[in-house]
């Protein structure tokens, strides 16, 4: 089986957001970088990927206890229901 240097842009996005949870062997890496350095695109992509990550871990979450998630899902059940 022969080894692919150039992926797709469909591949790319797969890789790209792997990436952003530090799941690529160093040939997948590779390709990646590769890929990124001739596409506009998928280099945009990638960096609004990589952005929207550092959003969401700076997030402060917070926890619901289990009578704020009844009262939550008695209100979606009313609220569907109702149409």
């Amino acid at each position: 089986m022969a080894f692919r240097f150039f992926i797709n842009c469909d591949d790319a996005h797969v890789l790209s957001t792997r990436d952003q949870y530090k799941d690529l062997n160093p040939k997948e890496l590779f390709r990646l970088n590769l890929h990124k350095s001739h596409c506009n695109g998928c280099r945009k992509f990638h960096k609004t990927n990589d952005i929207f990550t550092r959003k969401m871990n700076g997030l402060k979450w917070i926890k619901l206890t289990l009578e704020q998630k009844q009262k939550i899902k008695a209100r979606l059940k009313e609220q569907m229901k109702a149409k």
